[in-house]
């Protein structure tokens, strides 16, 4: 997902064109072990993040009711084994016709979880074991639903 490296790049861009206050970001985040939700924040709100847009564009995709995969990711723990290679395939497929649309491409793809996402596909087709996969689907899950979570807080703060 989103690494410390990123944000700190991230936040270096907002300063260049002269987004106020980056530098006290920049200093939590490099003097911080892990990502920062503050700092996630901030930047999503001066430059939304490809991934979070991304997600977004599922979401509104599943309301309008030209796909199910939004739904096929949130709901993880109704489907049936099958169903997840399917889901990862799809969501695969997804992410790389997106990507057609963002600037920076390997940062999208390196957030989007596309390694990992082929390493389970990968397993699955030499083992024929998905539990890795329902593991790994349960974590996208977690990412969508913390962007999510995010960009609504950040909506309801400029309210």
């Amino acid at each position: 997902m989103i690494t410390k490296n990123d944000c700190i790049l991230l936040l270096s861009d907002l300063q260049e064109i002269g987004i106020p206050n980056v530098t006290k970001y920049l200093r939590m985040q490099i003097s911080s072990d892990t990502i920062r939700e503050d700092v996630i924040s901030f930047i999503n709100k001066h430059r939304p993040l490809d991934i979070s847009l991304f997600y977004e564009n599922l979401r509104k995709n599943y309301n309008q009711k030209k796909s199910k995969l939004y739904k096929e990711i949130v709901q993880v723990d109704e489907k049936e084994p099958k169903d997840i290679i399917v889901t990862l395939s799809s969501l695969l497929t997804q992410i790389y016709i997106y990507s057609k649309k963002v600037d920076e491409k390997e940062m999208f793809l390196r957030h989007a979880r596309t390694k990992e996402i082929l390493k389970c596909l990968a397993h699955y087709t030499d083992t024929g074991d998905y539990l890795l996969c329902i593991d790994f689907l349960v974590l996208l899950r977690a990412d969508l639903k913390a962007l999510e979570y995010k960009a609504f807080k950040n909506h309801f703060s400029e309210i």
